[in-house]
Order: C-alpha cells, then sequence, then structure tokens
C-alpha cells in the first residue's frame, strides 16, 4: 500500500495522536481509539491483549498491548482517560484492525478525564496528514545497531 492511499484513507473528522500512530473519535461525552492504516498496514499484529476496564490510564502511558511476530508494542494512550470498553472482536480476530481500521477495528472505547486541556494536543487530519508525509521514514527505518552499541564492560567492575 502506497503512502498517497494511507493518507486518501484518513478520515476527516477524526482526529490523529501521531507518535502513538492512533486516531480519535469523539462520540459525545466518550471518544472510540483505534491503530491508524499507517501503522496496521506495516505492523502485521498477531495479537491485542488490552487493560481491563474501568481503569484509570493517564495520557502517554499504556493502554495496553498489540504483539507481533518479532514484539510487543505498547499502545499509549493518547488522552488521560477510564476505559470504557474493548472490543472483543479485536482480541477475537485481530485481521479486523487490518481489514476495517477505521470502523469495526476500533480498540478502545474511553471516557476521555481531561479532554479540554489535552485534546489540543491531538492533530487534525491536515496536520496528521503532514506530519506523515514529513516522519514516515523515519518511522518505518529500523534503528542503526551502530548508535546503540554497548560500552565495553570491565569484569573486574561488575556490581549484581
Amino acid at each position: 500500500m502506497e503512502l498517497a492511499q494511507i493518507l486518501a484513507e484518513l478520515p476527516n473528522d477524526y482526529l490523529y495522536a501521531a507518535e502513538q500512530d492512533l486516531w480519535v473519535r469523539q462520540e459525545g461525552q466518550e471518544v472510540v481509539v483505534g491503530a491508524n492504516r499507517f501503522v496496521t498496514h506495516h505492523g502485521q499484529f498477531m495479537l491485542f491483549y488490552p487493560r481491563p476496564c474501568e481503569i484509570p490510564v493517564m495520557r502517554d502511558k499504556s493502554l495496553g498491548v498489540m504483539e507481533t511476530a518479532k514484539t510487543a508494542v505498547a499502545i499509549t494512550c493518547p488522552l488521560s482517560c477510564v476505559i470504557v470498553a474493548t472490543n472483543p472482536e479485536a482480541q477475537r480476530d485481530i485481521d479486523i484492525v487490518v481489514r476495517d481500521p477505521y470502523g469495526e477495528g476500533w480498540l478502545y472505547r474511553l471516557q476521555p478525564t481531561a479532554w479540554e486541556e489535552e485534546s489540543a494536543k491531538l492533530m487534525t487530519v491536515a496536520q496528521y496528514r503532514e506530519w506523515l508525509q514529513c516522519n514516515c521514514e523515519t518511522r518505518l527505518t529500523a534503528p542503526d545497531p551502530q548508535k546503540f552499541e554497548l560500552p565495553d564492560i570491565d569484569p573486574q567492575n561488575i556490581s549484581y
């Protein structure tokens, strides 16, 4: 799938948490949250493990985990909230998130606890499209192992 197609699919009336690769759709006093097509297309998700309902979660803390064949990826909360519901279909069949990320593949229904302050940190579709065009290459590039070399270890100076 090309980036242009991913950008064209983004719903215009949703808000986006760019760093988390999530969309947010307000429905009355609640919000529905899901993974965007960009991450579902590249993520190869296999399992979805949400935190339990009725648990308060602060912005930027974990809502749960999605596992790929290679790693577990934390789902970082875009807004401080209480988890109202999780999508049982996504738990049974993660492919629904890949097939229909903006509809039946939603992940969470949340009750925001700081909507007024925190919703301003989310992006409109135009802002997110621009952000994604500028950042998609770095989002898909594996870390350079040379940048993450461990320092030499002195076996005489090890504490456990």
